[in-house]
C-alpha cells in the first residue's frame, strides 16, 4: 500500500509540475486536503493544488502556514505565498510568529522559510518590525548551533529585502568579500530603520 501511495505521491508532483492536472481534478484534490492531518500525502497534495491550481487556493494554502503537525508544510505554504504568489505581507503575524522559533519545529524547516520568505515580503514592500527581526537574526543568530546558517541565510533575506535580484544573491560584487558584503547590508537595514523611526 505504501508503494502505491509513493508512486501517486510522486506522479501527483511530476503532473502538477507539468501543468498536466486538469481545473476539475485539482478542486478534489483540494477537497482531500482538508481530510489530512499529516504525513507525505498532505504536503504532496497541498503542492499540487498550490502549483496546478494557483492563487485561487491561497486561503487553503494559508491555512497551513501555522501548522504545529509537519514544518514541512508549513514551509511550503510560507514559500507559496511569499515567493511565488508574492501576497506574503497579508500574513505578517504568522511569518513573525514562525520567526519567534517555536520548539515544534525541531528541523527549522518552517523558520528558514520564513527567514527568506520575510526577505521576499520586505522586498515588496516595508515593514519595519520584519525588518528588524532579520537584522537581529543577522547580527546575533538565535543562540544555537547552527548559528552560522542562520546568519547567512537572514543576511541573504535583508539582501533580497534591501532590492537585491536573485542572481545578486548568488554572486557577490568583484572585489568584495561575504564578510564586507554581509557588514554593508546590516549597516544598510540599520539606517533604514533609523530613517524609519519616529522622529521626537
Amino acid at each position: 500500500m505504501t508503494v502505491r501511495h509513493d508512486a501517486y505521491a510522486r506522479q501527483l508532483i511530476a503532473r502538477a509540475k507539468d501543468g498536466a492536472i486538469p481545473p476539475q481534478e485539482v478542486r478534489q484534490i483540494a477537497q482531500t486536503v482538508t481530510e489530512c492531518r499529516s504525513g507525505r500525502e498532505l504536503y504532496q497534495r497541498l503542492y499540487a493544488v498550490a502549483r496546478a491550481g494557483g492563487p485561487e487556493y491561497e486561503p487553503l494554502i494559508a491555512a497551513h502556514l501555522i501548522y504545529p503537525e509537519d514544518p514541512e508544510v508549513s514551509a511550503l505554504a510560507v514559500q507559496v505565498l511569499t515567493a511565488h504568489w508574492k501576497v506574503g505581507m497579508k500574513y505578517r503575524r504568522q511569518i513573525l510568529e514562525l520567526l519567534g522559533s517555536p520548539e515544534r519545529d525541531t528541523s527549522d524547516d518552517a523558520f528558514l522559510a520564513a527567514v527568506s520568505g520575510a526577505g521576499a515580503i520586505l522586498h515588496d514592500g516595508f515593514d519595519t518590525e520584519l525588518l528588524g527581526t532579520l537584522l537581529k537574526l543577522a547580527e546575533e543568530g538565535r543562540g544555537e548551533c547552527n548559528d552560522d546558517l542562520v546568519q547567512r541565510l537572514a543576511v541573504e533575506a535583508l539582501a533580497r529585502a534591501l532590492g537585491a535580484s536573485h542572481a545578486e544573491l548568488t554572486r557577490l560584487p568583484e572585489g568584495v568579500t561575504r564578510a564586507q558584503w554581509s557588514q554593508s547590508l546590516r549597516s544598510a537595514a540599520r539606517q533604514k530603520l533609523q530613517e524609519a523611526a519616529p522622529q521626537p
